[in-house]
């Protein structure tokens, strides 16, 4: 069966308000507000049921798929997992409050702001098939030979943001937890043809190329939309804050908060899955 990856936690900026417990309910919403983190779990609950049920992801058919896309809609429910994910953030920064001030510090910026709405905004956009082809072929034309100078020192930038925070490797290793937690699941339904540990430790490291080229792809093509309109000035204060300590311990909170999350949801969508597989072979 082929892996259930959600698009990943290339968005670093998200999710930084409800890590500060000590906020009175009503400064909460008005943070969740600013940190649009409504809005990325949405976006992130649609991306994760879109991956699940695309045509060729499972073999279910019938009442069978039906069952199935009912369950993963209880699976990717956008405030779930976004409680979720906060509670293992929070977990990750319970004794580093001069990160957890640092982010925020940074996030109530002008920057800040406007960057973390264009990641939203572009990661939303993204969505649309159209516009996933059209930004990755700005892309090929950015890595082409004959691309301009202008659009080659700006994939330069997006690939040093990028490289700062160790995205693709952090990004790798959450795509194959999950879909390890994926079969995990599958297994503990007894669906996956007696595979044993070491078997599938062995499917899920055959994904790896795969799993690299797609996060390499999706991600510098992802950047290049997002901060098309800051400038070259703007582009560079972000890529230099994000190369700070406190900014780099807060990146790896997030990866560590969205692989523990997304690990479980993945194990979920293996469990659906095997569950309807045994009953239509019953």
């Amino acid at each position: 069966m082929p892996a259930v990856l959600p698009r990943l936690a290339l968005v670093f900026m998200a999710c930084l308000l409800l890590v500060a417990p000590a906020l009175r309910p009503a400064a909460a919403d008005n943070l969740s507000d600013a940190y649009l983190l409504p809005e990325l779990f949405e976006i992130m609950a649609e991306e994760g049921r879109n991956s699940a049920l695309a045509d060729g992801a499972t073999p279910l058919q019938g009442q069978a798929f039906a069952e199935f896309e009912r369950a993963i809609d209880r699976i990717y429910r956008p405030d779930e997992m976004r409680a979720q994910f906060v509670d293992n953030l929070r977990a990750e920064l319970e004794d580093a409050p001069e990160v957890i001030a640092d982010a925020l510090e940074f996030a109530a910026t002008e920057l800040g702001q406007r960057v973390l709405r264009l990641e939203i905004s572009a990661r939303a956009a993204l969505l649309d098939d159209e516009v996933d082809e059209v930004a990755r072929a700005a892309l090929e034309d950015a890595r082409g030979r004959n691309a301009d100078a202008a659009k080659a020192a700006r994939l330069d930038m997006v690939r040093e943001r990028i490289e700062v925070n160790d995205l693709i490797e952090l990004n790798v290793s959450l795509g194959l937890n999950t879909s390890y937690a994926y079969y995990r699941g599958m297994m503990a339904e007894n669906a996956v043809n007696d595979l044993n540990a070491e078997q599938l430790l062995y499917l899920v490291w055959a994904q790896e190329p795969a799993i690299r080229i797609e996060i390499e792809d999706w991600s510098e093509s992802y950047f290049l939309l997002a901060y098309q309109p800051l400038s070259d000035a703007e582009l560079q204060a972000y890529i230099d804050y994000v190369a700070t300590p406190l900014a780099q311990r807060f990146n790896r909170a997030m990866f560590r908060a969205f692989d523990t999350t997304f690990g479980e949801i993945s194990e979920a969508v293996g469990r659906a899955l095997g569950q309807r597989l045994n009953g239509e072979e019953l």
